[in-house]
């Protein structure tokens, strides 16, 4: 422009001695196979990859088909299973009361370890790192569910190892009162057809009142978010 100077800028060069830039890349790769390991539930359920998470579940299958034990998988695996990348750490199965006993006595033939037994049902195994937490029929999700737990037939697993069905696990979720599973039913309401949510609406109606008024609830947030989401251009396929 007529009459404008161009206001000279100075450039400020940061020096970073070896060391510090060897501690910073030390911790940016420390970051990154953090970041990594945490996705790897995320990959075995979308990508069947294999990893530690494939091969806990790979063991689980052969000792639910060799001992006849029912297991259903539900929790944050669940949530993937369903569309959601919930990253987690562990693997959630719902077990029937009257096969409680016999997972605990058979699962170290399979290459898990006992961590934790509980008279209440609410076994913990472990394969390599990965721990599983035993979700027991007849248990709560909380001290205050007006309901029990579902065994495997009822949230869709009549034999072998499987994903919860789409009913059942939201079940579960709603039944927790935890607000981190409030949000994964949030974000699978986002992604699951309309007619699935409609069947799970029936069946949830017959297990609580609660329960729906919550799934009602949820539903509408999952609408709400799903529009800002499209109207900023971030929808999901």
């Amino acid at each position: 422009m007529p009459g404008s100077r161009r206001v000279p800028t100075q450039r400020t060069e940061v020096i970073m001695d070896s060391d510090t830039r060897n501690r910073l890349s030390r911790e940016i790769m420390a970051s990154a196979a953090i970041l990594n390991r945490g996705s790897e539930s995320v990959r075995a359920v979308m990508a069947s990859e294999e990893n530690r998470f494939t091969h806990a579940l790979t063991d689980l299958q052969r000792l639910s088909h060799g001992e006849g034990i029912p297991i259903a998988i539900v929790g944050g695996l669940g949530a993937i299973r369903y569309g959601y990348p919930a990253a987690t750490q562990d693997i959630d199965i719902g077990v029937a009361r009257s096969q409680l006993d016999a997972l605990v006595k058979v699962a170290p033939r399979y290459g898990f370890k006992v961590a934790w037994e509980a008279k209440s049902g609410w076994h913990t195994l472990t394969h390599g790192d990965v721990e599983i937490n035993v979700v027991p029929e007849g248990g709560k999700a909380r001290n205050k569910a007006p309901t029990t737990i579902p065994g495997p037939s009822k949230l869709g697993v009549q034999q072998g190892l499987d994903y919860a069905s789409l009913r059942g696990w939201l079940e579960l979720k709603l039944s927790s009162g935890r607000q981190k599973d409030r949000g994964h039913v949030v974000e699978v309401m986002k992604k699951a057809e309309w007619q699935s949510l409609q069947e799970a609406r029936e069946y949830i109606a017959q297990v609580h009142q609660s329960y729906v008024e919550l799934f009602d609830q949820l539903y509408e947030e999952a609408q709400e978010e799903r529009k800002q989401e499209e109207q900023r251009g971030g929808a999901a396929p």
